[in-house]
């Protein structure tokens, strides 16, 4: 049962999409970090909850919970995935990482993830998943779940590989595309005496799939989302921020998503007032979203599927160019009405064959 998906992220990268023509070099390699951090992070919550949505989207008895921030008393726990089992009365909760590298816990509990030869330091996960467990379980208190066990546990990407001989014999670290099997293997191995004292308490307690769905209900009720202040994060509020009379046009201090505006002959120039229509194309396959940015140019995004790829693409490849870090299209605003009426001709096209 799915009790929560993921919040969307779209709005920090297009935040950080229009406040790239802002920055000075050293603001740009921040906003750059933060804005692949973004897409890592998601890919790997993304990619850990459609593995768990296929195993447990159907079931009555385990309820999921996507990227949900709860907080006790100013203490917030950032929690990646939440899988609840209401006759066994436990709660996992999973800490996502989405390493490509080779994964290594040393003696003292410090982690590294190495990339062929080079190392990085990295903040312990299991260190992460158990003070968001501790918070969770003041929540759980708080609101009448003491009764509930938490267990934090670490997934990681399929893509990398673990030296596991440092790991915390009682914690739990394990390939997102594997938890379906481990998830089985854990319920093999209850003893009959657990079994029996978690069958007492749900009997007792009784938590069918409508307490499931309360219980779902409340943590949703109690999420808090983050609100980043990005121009803080990035540093454009400080002394470094770029200063206008200063500028130079040297091409290293141009954002690789903004070009200085070119002036053009009168009768090429877009009129200041000029009305563009930014309202994202809907589609059954996802949506065409539209960010018009300072340097007189729409940044065009598009979600990852195939109909939508090869209509936007179709359509501004050789009028526009592609940006490969912010994984979108730019054209000029004057070009923008014509590229959209384009692109919505193209779906339109698709989806007629489609049903035809």
């Amino acid at each position: 049962m799915i009790l929560k998906e993921s919040d969307e992220r779209s709005g920090d990268l297009a935040k950080l999409t229009q406040l790239a023509s802002k920055c000075n070099a050293a603001q740009k390699r921040r906003l750059d970090d933060e804005f692949k951090k973004i897409q890592a992070g998601s890919r790997g919550e993304q990619g850990a909850a459609h593995v768990m949505n296929r195993v447990f989207g159907e079931s009555e008895t385990v309820g999921l919970l996507h990227d949900l921030r709860i907080g006790v008393r100013g203490e917030f726990a950032q929690i990646d995935h939440l899988v609840i089992h209401r006759m066994q009365g436990r709660i996992w909760l999973c800490e996502t990482k989405n390493y490509a590298g080779r994964l290594q816990c040393n003696e003292h509990g410090e982690w590294t993830v190495w990339y062929g030869k080079q190392p990085k330091p990295i903040p312990s996960p299991i260190q992460q998943a158990r003070l968001q467990a501790v918070v969770l379980r003041r929540w759980l208190e708080e609101n009448g779940y003491a009764y509930l066990d938490v267990v934090p546990l670490v997934l990681i990407a399929p893509t990398s590989s673990i030296d596991r001989r440092h790991v915390p014999e009682d914690m739990i670290v394990v390939k997102w595309d594997q938890f379906g099997d481990w998830w089985a293997r854990q319920a093999e191995e209850l003893s009959a005496i657990s079994l029996l004292k978690m069958t007492a308490g749900w009997v007792w307690e009784n938590r069918d799939k409508n307490w499931l769905s309360a219980f779902g209900e409340k943590l949703c009720s109690a999420h808090t989302p983050i609100i980043f202040d990005w121009e803080s994060r990035i540093g454009l509020n400080q002394s470094d921020a770029p200063d206008p009379r200063k500028e130079t046009k040297k091409k290293n201090n141009v954002h690789p998503i903004t070009q200085r505006k070119v002036k053009q002959p009168p009768e090429q120039e877009v009129a200041d007032d000029i009305k563009l229509d930014l309202s994202p194309i809907k589609t059954p396959h996802g949506d065409v979203s539209f960010i018009a940015l300072e340097s007189d140019e729409v940044a065009i995004r598009n979600a990852a599927i195939e109909p939508l790829i090869d209509a936007v693409r179709g359509t501004v490849k050789g009028r526009g160019r592609w940006q490969p870090l912010f994984k979108n299209w730019i054209v000029k605003v004057e070009d923008f009405q014509e590229v959209r009426l384009k692109i919505e001709t193209r779906l339109s096209e698709t989806d007629t064959k489609r049903l035809a």
